[in-house]
């Protein structure tokens, strides 16, 4: 069964399962505002999810160690070049305020991963910028640009989802800053750095609870949506409350990761069930 592994191995590694995880956000979001489905965004958005993570993840690592890359290594380089090669494609069917602010989000995500702030620092060694520059830029992806690609107004009740999607994506980045708190390099400062791993999963329980209460100011109650989103904020702080620095190996990479596309699952079903 090596074969399985390896495979699933370079489901995780190789950025697929993250990028599925930002599109059913992008879904989530369609099925929020009622917008239709735009395949060629949908696509771009999976593909330049590939393309960015694996950029931020291999990028130094490839340059380093450019003569002895592994074969698995190899084979995500090649993927994520297919994948460029792709957003690029789809990039070209989308509008031009679309890619206007995809490339905001791009620069973000630059700062994010290369020392151009200066020559040995970047937004990850500012405190709390890596999570917060993750935040921002999923949730202007998986909110702003979908309600923009469907030539939709933006209303107040988009904005909030924003807010409510930055505070999501900061809850569900916390069991990763928690697995990671034994190596990361002390130049990283995180919040379980700071306030220990007791306070962080305080913190995101009520961010949870701050998250859940916005939906009650938008304009248009919908109980499906409030439902889905109670649920989905229930298991995101049995996740985080159960998280650690020494869990299992796809703990985050894949259980807390693949939380967006429970939110999805979650939604389509009350939506078939109550129509």
């Amino acid at each position: 069964m090596k074969w399985l592994k390896r495979i699933f191995d370079f489901y995780i590694n190789s950025s697929i399962h993250v990028s599925l995880a930002v599109v059913s956000l992008v879904f989530v979001t369609y099925e929020t505002f009622n917008i239709s489905y735009h395949k060629e965004f949908v696509f771009f958005v999976f593909f330049a999810s590939i393309t960015g993570y694996n950029f931020i993840k291999y990028s130094s690592l490839a340059k380093l160690h450019h003569l002895s890359l592994t074969e698995s290594l190899r084979a995500i380089q090649l993927f994520s070049l297919v994948s460029f090669v792709c957003m690029v494609y789809y990039a070209t069917q989308l509008s031009f305020d679309v890619l206007l602010l995809c490339g905001v989000f791009g620069v973000l995500t630059l700062l994010y991963a290369l020392p151009v702030l200066s020559r040995k620092r970047n937004l990850r060694s500012f405190y709390g910028a890596k999570m917060y520059t993750i935040a921002i830029v999923w949730a202007g992806v998986t909110t702003l640009l979908p309600v923009i690609d469907g030539m939709q107004d933006m209303k107040v009740a988009v904005w909030i989802s924003f807010v409510q999607r930055f505070l999501f994506i900061i809850v569900i980045t916390l069991p990763f800053d928690i697995r990671d708190l034994n190596y990361d390099r002390e130049d990283i400062n995180t919040i379980p750095k700071s306030l220990g791993i007791r306070r962080t999963k305080l913190l995101g329980i009520g961010l949870l609870v701050v998250l859940f209460i916005l939906e009650f100011l938008k304009d248009e109650f919908q109980y499906n949506n409030a439902f889905s989103l109670c649920l989905i904020c229930i298991t995101s702080a049995i996740l985080l409350i159960a998280s650690s620095d020494k869990q299992y190996k796809y703990y985050a990479s894949f259980f807390v990761e693949g939380l967006p596309m429970i939110w999805f699952g979650l939604l389509c079903l009350l939506y078939s069930l109550l129509s």
